[in-house]
């Protein structure tokens, strides 16, 4: 029997916000993001990856980041991108927002290979990196339900997982020329610690959103466990000067995304599965996203800005999410 579509309402933007190379910063280099980003969803991958329409919903989200180089190999980064959702609509729930703050990960980027690292090479560079995802939001799920319930503006779902993530990045470039790279990405970070969404109705752990983990007690007060998240990246470059200082970029990522499933635990009977612990199946996605970028490089301050679109080509119990992204990236040196 097919499964029922969950986490409808959880959204994890995918956008195409930072660069996956091997690259890294020159020494005494800092590089600031602004970003924002527009998602629309009216599809959802299902148990067997039929796409399914679904109320439509759309996010408007801000961000920042910055990236400093330590010296020509190792750079220290803080990224919260996706950031904030400042705007948000939910077809049929009027009064439902999603106005909430993703997690941010700080970390640092090595690179063992290439020609100012450790191993130099001029035809490849390759580069690893180490970080945490840090919680910045944690709802009051009782206010929202209470608020819900009094048909006042409610938070229907977080903005991201709500806990301690840990783990690294690795980065593998191919140079074929000065203008074209082939770029190999991965991204791992599990979430060791449960997180308690007590009193979670309006998330879809309880008695609104969801249908498998739902009861009709909206004290049921669930822990999850998100286990990891696993990111695999193809990406082609191109970039060509075509003035000067005014340097021209391109990028066709394909970008596959796996979650092996919650971990859910909870303190009553769940009538739906007939157990008080129990698992979530896996979710994965398939994206493709062309970006363009224009670097002007002689400004006083160097200014890059990149305009970006993710479509959503495939998945399993996962959003059909589409993205459209502006970064704009500053660049200043220290030393």
């Amino acid at each position: 029997m097919k499964k029922a579509l969950i986490l409808v309402l959880l959204i994890a933007m995918v956008a195409p916000i930072f660069a996956d190379d091997a690259l890294v910063m020159p020494a005494g280099v800092i590089r600031v993001y602004a970003t924002g980003a527009y998602a629309t969803i009216n599809k959802a991958y299902d148990s067997d990856s039929k796409a399914q329409d679904t109320n439509k919903v759309t996010i408007g989200n801000i961000g920042a980041a910055a990236e400093f180089g330590i010296n020509d190999w190792i750079t220290a980064a803080a990224q919260w991108a996706p950031g904030y959702n400042v705007s948000s609509s939910i077809d049929k729930a009027p009064k439902a927002t999603l106005a909430d703050s993703a997690d941010v990960f700080l970390g640092a980027k090595v690179q063992i290979i290439g020609p100012k690292a450790p191993v130099q090479n001029d035809m490849m560079r390759f580069a690893v990196a180490a970080g945490i995802k840090v919680p910045t939001s944690k709802p009051d799920w009782k206010t929202e339900f209470t608020n819900q319930q009094a048909g006042k503006d409610f938070l229907a779902a977080p903005a991201d997982n709500q806990v301690l993530g840990l783990g690294g990045r690795g980065y593998f470039d191919y140079i074929i020329s000065d203008k074209i790279f082939l770029n190999i990405y991965s991204e791992f970070i599990a979430y060791p610690a449960a997180v308690d969404v007590k009193d979670t109705s309006t998330t879809g752990f309880g008695t609104v959103a969801g249908t498998q983990l739902a009861t009709s007690d909206p004290t049921y007060n669930p822990s999850l466990k998100y286990g990891y998240d696993l990111t695999l990246e193809f990406e082609p470059h191109f970039t060509t000067m075509i003035a000067d200082g005014l340097e021209f970029g391109a990028g066709l990522p394909f970008t596959y995304k796996l979650n092996p499933g919650l971990t859910v635990s909870g303190d009553k009977y769940n009538a739906i599965t007939a157990a008080n612990n129990f698992a979530v199946d896996a979710s994965n996605s398939l994206t493709v996203g062309p970006n363009v970028s224009l670097f002007f490089q002689k400004t006083f301050l160097p200014i890059e800005a990149k305009l970006g679109y993710t479509l959503p080509l495939a998945g399993k119990n996962s959003q059909a999410t589409s993205i459209i992204t502006l970064q704009v990236k500053f660049y200043a040196k220290f030393y």
